[in-house]
């Protein structure tokens, strides 16, 4: 028999919001199961998740958290470390899983087996109490959580401008049908689209309508949810003060402390605010054309308009 699979942990937010950074490192526990590379290759076989067992044995073993700017050294494609694993979502879930919003979508009765049976021997095989994993892109909070009914979600907000810089930077962005097309299905509609086609379709514009429609699909879904299922954590909070953050992400997904994150934090994490470099990417006309398009949005989570330069 399988462990049972009680409270998964998911980590969800819009791309370039600091999710792999954070849950990397709140990964960094002995306790917790979690997709890995080898699975992201192998999805019909789990048990090669028992590779992720060498993690616990040192530091050497385990991934360091990979820069998008530098290239991977070799040694570090050996090592062990968490994976999004869209493979596997795609073959116990299906093709929509990757590409849709999946708003108001339930999961159907043999997904809901696929799924459960595959994480209780990811628990098995790796020889941990729970799993976690993060998903990034739409949060599909109420499709898992047709699966997991006591999953606790922890929802990455970054500012939006800071997010769409990001993006226009990336390789799997820029200069890619992203930059052009609707990454997600169902979460835009035509007349939502409207402002990006009005701005002569700027690539800036629909990756900012997309991290509105994302961060705010995450928040209308986790209303359904029981009371402390879901909390959210902001990437510019995490980057003051990360011991912090982490303590109370730990506390509020009901874990015990634990020294490893935060020796993997101070050990192999090199933590820089990023946020600094939306307001040196976009002139006086693209900050107001973000303002028109995502401007409520951001002062609703608090983020405040930047003063004009001119």
């Amino acid at each position: 028999m399988g462990r049972a699979v009680e409270r998964p942990i998911f980590f969800v937010g819009a791309p370039r919001s600091g999710t792999t950074v954070i849950f990397n490192v709140f990964a960094a526990r002995s306790d917790l199961a979690w997709f890995s590379q080898h699975l992201a290759r192998f999805p019909g076989w789990p048990s090669v998740t028992a590779l992720t067992r060498l993690a616990d044995l040192g530091r050497g073993f385990r991934k360091s958290i990979d820069r998008s700017d530098l290239r991977r050294r070799r040694l570090e494609r050996l090592r062990v470390g968490p994976s999004e694993a869209y493979p596997v979502w795609e073959r116990y879930c299906g093709e929509r899983f990757v590409y849709d919003f999946m708003l108001d979508a339930k999961a159907t009765p043999g997904e809901r087996e696929r799924v459960h049976r595959l994480i209780e021997k990811l628990q098995r095989y790796q020889g941990k109490r729970r799993f976690a994993t993060k998903i990034t892109g739409p949060a599909r909070i109420g499709y898992l959580a047709s699966i997991f009914p006591d999953a606790q979600f922890v929802h990455v907000i970054r500012d939006g401008r800071a997010v769409t810089s990001s993006l226009l930077r990336v390789h799997f962005w820029r200069g890619s049908r992203r930059e052009r097309h609707v990454s997600w299905n169902g979460g835009l509609d035509e007349g939502d689209l409207d402002p990006w086609r009005d701005s002569d379709d700027l690539p800036l514009a629909l990756a900012a309508l997309q991290w509105a429609a994302i961060v705010s699909g995450a928040r209308d879904e986790a209303r359904e949810l029981a009371p402390g299922q879901y909390v959210e954590l902001r990437y510019e909070e995490f980057v003051a003060d990360p011991h912090l953050i982490l303590d109370e992400t730990t506390d509020a997904c009901g874990l015990p402390p634990a020294s490893g994150p935060h020796e993997f934090l101070d050990q192999r994490v090199e933590l820089r605010d990023m946020n600094y470099r939306w307001r040196e990417d976009f002139d006086d006309r693209q900050i107001e054309l973000l303002d028109d398009l995502v401007g409520e949005q951001l002062r609703e989570l608090g983020y405040e308009p930047a003063p004009s330069t001119s």
